[in-house]
């Protein structure tokens, strides 16, 4: 009786372990991407003031004459 309520779906208790586990690593592996596409946005708008600011400061300055 004892191994056949174990075995009665085809899994054991490992393999709910393993899943959840699985599962718990799927979630953080999600959370981090989330986390790294923010940080990249942030940094290439960072980057684009960056440029923009550049050129206005090119912009500002006087050719040289010579």
């Amino acid at each position: 009786m004892h191994q056949y309520f174990h075995t009665m779906f085809g899994f054991c208790l490992w393999d709910g372990l393993a899943l959840g586990v699985l599962a718990a690593i799927a979630a953080v592996l999600a959370v981090h991407m989330v986390a790294r596409r923010r940080r990249q946005n942030k940094l290439e708008q960072e980057l684009e003031d960056c440029r923009k600011e550049r050129l206005a400061q090119e912009d500002r300055q006087e050719p040289e004459s010579g």
